[in-house]
C-alpha cells in the first residue's frame, strides 16, 4: 500500500498544492513586469498630477501667452527673489 501516493509517485496534495503554485507563478510575474516597466519610467502614468505654479506660468511664456517681462514679473512675485 502507498499510502497517499499515486501511481506516478506524487501525493494527493500535489493536485491543490499545482494550480495554486501556478496562480502564484503567473502574480509574481506580471508585479515584476509591472515593476521593471515603472523603474524605466514606462509604467502607467497618474492623469492626476497637479502643475505647479511654476509649470503653468512656463507654459504660458512657451505659448507665447505672455512675454518675456512678464514672465519674470510673476515668477518674482510667486518665488519672492
Amino acid at each position: 500500500m502507498m499510502y497517499g501516493w499515486s501511481d506516478y509517485g506524487w501525493p494527493w496534495y500535489g493536485m491543490i498544492f499545482g494550480p495554486i503554485m501556478m496562480i502564484v507563478f503567473v502574480v509574481l510575474t506580471v508585479l515584476i513586469i509591472a515593476w521593471v516597466l515603472r523603474a524605466l519610467g514606462l509604467g502607467w502614468q497618474s492623469g492626476t498630477q497637479e502643475k505647479t505654479s511654476l509649470d503653468i506660468l512656463k507654459d504660458r511664456f512657451a505659448r507665447g501667452e505672455i512675454d518675456q517681462a512678464e514672465y519674470e514679473k510673476r515668477k518674482h512675485i510667486l518665488f519672492g527673489s
